[in-house]
């Protein structure tokens, strides 16, 4: 029952989206883009740590885990990337080159911050935290695909 909205989110996807990124990848994109009218943090976060789930939080095996995952979502940003730099203006392309820059930088600074802040799993936690921000940073460009993006950046070529 718990997965009901996130289910008839999935169901609501538009298809760019599906045709681009792995199943497992459009329903934590789904879920997150579903949180104001029904799913929660906690769902989404299930699902975006899912593959590691069988090892304990915060040991080797859990990071080794984790590094796969962010290798996974870091692929899914950058193929994402990719075909929002060939759909936008040209003008739209160096300002998201920009804007990625600065974003870099923020999530390194913030990640840090994060692992820091633990005695025990702190690359756990900094990869989770790496995780999270590449799914966001996916959930904004997949909607700037599908034209629902409000960004500057995201305007699409003649």
């Amino acid at each position: 029952m718990k997965y009901l909205p996130l289910i008839a989110a999935l169901a609501a996807t538009p298809a760019m989206a599906q045709d681009t990124i792995a199943q497992d990848k459009v329903l934590v994109l789904a879920c997150l883009e579903t949180m104001e009218a029904g799913t929660t943090w906690p769902q989404c976060v299930e699902l975006m740590f899912q593959p590691c789930v069988s090892h304990e939080v915060g040991t080797d095996a859990h990071a080794t885990c984790l590094g796969g995952v962010r290798e996974e979502w870091s692929g899914t940003v950058k193929t994402l990337q990719d075909e929002v730099i060939d759909a936008v203006t040209t003008s739209g392309s160096s300002q998201l080159l920009d804007l990625l820059g600065q974003w870099t930088s923020y999530v390194v600074q913030k990640c840090q911050e994060v692992a820091a802040s633990k005695q025990e799993g702190a690359e756990s936690a900094r990869l989770g935290c790496e995780i999270s921000e590449f799914a966001g940073l996916s959930g904004e460009f997949a909607a700037c695909l599908e034209g629902r993006s409000k960004a500057g950046y995201c305007e699409f070529r003649e």
